[in-house]
C-alpha cells in the first residue's frame, strides 16, 4: 500500500478485456492502486482462437490513433490522482508509447509493444519501461538500440514469446513473467516515490 492516490490505466492486446487483463486489474485494484482498464473494442473479448479477426478489428475500428483517447482520460485522471501510471499489453504498449510524449502520464510500462518502432519519434515526457520479447516477429534488438538515447526510457528484452506474461495464452513464460512483474513492480514502486 502507499499514500499517494495513484490512477494506473491497463491498455490490453488486440483481444480486449479478457481474463488476463482482469486478472491483471485484480492484482493491482488488492494493492491499493484505483485501476482503469478502458474497453477500446467497445464489444466483448475476442477468443486466442479469432487472433485475426482480432487484428483486423483493431487495425479497422480502433487503431494507433486512439492513443489521443487514451491521452484525454490521462489528462482527465492527472486532475483527481497524485500519479497516473499506464501499463499496456501489445497494441496496449504502442498506445501507452505514444501517450508518453503528450505530458499527461507520470510513467509508463509497455510489455511487447511491437508496433513501437513505428513510433521511436516519440520522445517521452516521463519515465518509461520497454520490455521486449526475444521471439518476436521484428528486430528487438533494432529497436531496443533507437530507444537507448532516449532520456528517461529504460529497455529489456526477455527470452520469450510475444505474449509472455499472459498466464491464459500458449505464449505464457512463467519464469520470464515473474522476473517481468518484478521490474514492473519496481519501476511502479519509483514511479510513485519520484
Amino acid at each position: 500500500m502507499f499514500e499517494k492516490k495513484v490512477a494506473l490505466v491497463i491498455l490490453p492486446e488486440i483481444y480486449g478485456i479478457n481474463p488476463f487483463i482482469e486478472t491483471v486489474k485484480r492484482k493491482y485494484q488488492a494493492l491499493g492502486f484505483h485501476v482503469f482498464s478502458p474497453n477500446l473494442l467497445l464489444r466483448s473479448y475476442f477468443p486466442y482462437t479469432e487472433r485475426e479477426e482480432a487484428y483486423l478489428f483493431f487495425q479497422n475500428h480502433i487503431g494507433f490513433g486512439a492513443y489521443k483517447d487514451v491521452d484525454y482520460l490521462m489528462e482527465e485522471l492527472q486532475a483527481s490522482y497524485e500519479k497516473v501510471i499506464i501499463l499496456g499489453f501489445s497494441v496496449g504498449a504502442t498506445l501507452a508509447w505514444r501517450c508518453s510524449g503528450r505530458g499527461h502520464v507520470d510513467g509508463i510500462v509497455a510489455c511487447y509493444g511491437s508496433r513501437i518502432r513505428d513510433y521511436l519519434e516519440v520522445e517521452p515526457r516521463c519515465d518509461s519501461l520497454l520490455l521486449f520479447a526475444e521471439k518476436d516477429f521484428f528486430h528487438v534488438t533494432e529497436v531496443q538500440q533507437a530507444v537507448f538515447s532516449k532520456k528517461r526510457v529504460k529497455s529489456m528484452i526477455f527470452p520469450a514469446a510475444h505474449g509472455f506474461f499472459d498466464m491464459y495464452s500458449e505464449s505464457y513464460d512463467k519464469e520470464q513473467a515473474n522476473k517481468g512483474w518484478q521490474y514492473i513492480d519496481e519501476f511502479i514502486d519509483g514511479v510513485i516515490e519520484a
